[in-house]
């Protein structure tokens, strides 16, 4: 009976948008822009940059982390060839360090690099191959081999891909929720409402001029429908919602249903 509870809350929470779609409303789940510094290039949450300068293994690992990032590997071959393509801007036989080698034990390859999933490691036809015994431990990716993976010597002086992570923050572009109390049956609660947390209130044609005017209220979260004896709707706009002051969520002895913000925030 819960789940049906919770179903219907939902349904109720569509059919007030469709109402109240004109105005201006907060999320419920929110769209996210990234951005990167100058000279890094976005892709997914991450920003990637091409070092100017060559160095070895290690030395090109410190150098990312002097930029603010860490050196890179790739998690997806649509990540792998957008670092390629990145390293193509710059000159097109390219040839750059990712954060991957087996220095520990020959052939058991460790990546460092950006977060999510596991290294995606694409090598080249007949890589690696450790240069035949000549101890190669590090991996770089070199349009050589198109656009894929070969091992070599760590001493070795090349570019290095970076990464960091992109800043990036929540639009809020979609409407707010605002759905009716119910019981745990499911049940609409048509007598019940928070009490003593009125900012204002005022006489209302519809639940929508209500609902408009809690999302154009500063402080309001939810509001009160209430009926007086002649008929006419009361609209109470709230400061707070039945979970923040439980004890103020009363039964009446007249007709009000309360339509809250916070209940919808996890029904989307």
């Amino acid at each position: 009976m819960a789940f049906m509870s919770g179903l219907f809350a939902i349904e109720v929470a569509i059919l007030s948008m469709r109402a109240l779609s004109e105005s201006d409303f907060c999320p419920t789940r929110c769209p996210v822009k990234c951005s990167c510094p100058p000279e890094w290039q976005l892709w997914g949450n991450g920003c990637y940059h091409l070092t100017s300068s060559k160095y070895n293994w290690d030395d090109a690992k410190t150098a990312c982390q002097d930029l603010g990032g860490k050196m890179a590997a790739p998690r997806s071959l649509e990540e792998l060839k957008f670092m390629a393509e990145l390293a193509r801007k710059v000159y097109i036989n390219f040839y750059a360090w990712i954060a991957c080698n087996d220095r520990d034990v020959e052939g058991i390859w460790e990546c460092d690099g950006q977060e999510g999933g596991e290294p995606r490691l694409v090598w080249a036809d007949g890589q690696p191959d450790n240069g035949k015994g000549d101890n190669q431990d590090c991996v770089h990716i070199s349009a050589h081999f198109n656009d894929r993976m070969d091992d070599t010597g760590c001493g070795v002086k090349m570019k290095a891909f970076c990464v960091r992570q992109a800043a990036c923050t929540h639009l809020l572009t979609q409407p707010r929720r605002y759905c009716l109390s119910t019981d745990t049956h499911g049940r609409v609660l048509n007598s019940t409402c928070l009490l003593d947390h009125s900012i204002r209130e005022f006489i209302t044609q519809s639940v929508v001029a209500c609902g408009s005017a809690c999302a154009q209220e500063p402080g309001c979260r939810s509001f009160n429908i209430k009926k007086t004896e002649d008929g006419k709707k009361i609209c109470q706009l709230n400061n707070s919602t039945r979970s923040e002051d439980k004890d103020k969520f009363q039964k009446t002895d007249y007709f009000c249903t309360m339509f809250s913000e916070e209940m919808c925030s996890g029904l989307s």
